[in-house]
């Protein structure tokens, strides 16, 4: 008994998220996105996010923050969407515009980093949950095209 527990302790720690929608919901005064988020949960416990803190980077310059509280129930071994709002910060984008506009020139795309973490309440109490993953906007448009022809 005492191994199943710690077997599923340590794979409560080890989730799997992803993109799987990308909506653009309006453009004035600020950008705002809406995006799900597929929660991958392998081990046989039941979770409940409590918040999500998250920022945006772009080569490592701040573009945009993600809070928001819950509670999110995800379920056990199985995967879970999460409906996330993404407001942009257009003054952090002003002051790094440079920068962008240099990558955009370069690459003809714009690499964004989601950092962050989710706040996970589980049988054994909270676990802080690290997210890190990696996308660009040419992708972003492509998952948006794909939901919204």
């Amino acid at each position: 008994l005492l191994r199943y527990l710690y077997k599923n302790i340590i794979l409560a720690q080890d989730w799997d998220y992803s993109v799987d929608c990308f909506q653009l919901v309006s453009v004035s005064p600020s950008l705002k996105f809406n995006l799900y988020f597929s929660i991958i949960n392998k081990s046989a416990f039941e979770a409940t996010i409590k918040d999500i803190d998250m920022v945006v980077l772009s080569s490592g310059k701040l573009l945009s923050r993600i809070q928001q509280t819950g509670p999110y129930t995800i379920k056990p071994d199985g995967t879970t969407k999460i409906f996330v709002s993404i407001e942009v910060m257009p003054e952090k984008i002003f002051e790094n515009w440079r920068e962008i506009l240099a990558q955009i020139i370069a690459t003809k795309d714009v690499a964004l980093d989601f950092v962050g973490k989710m706040r996970v309440q589980t049988p054994f109490g909270f676990v802080a949950i690290p997210i890190q993953f990696s996308n660009t906007g040419q992708n972003l448009y492509k998952i948006y095209k794909e939901y919204y022809p």
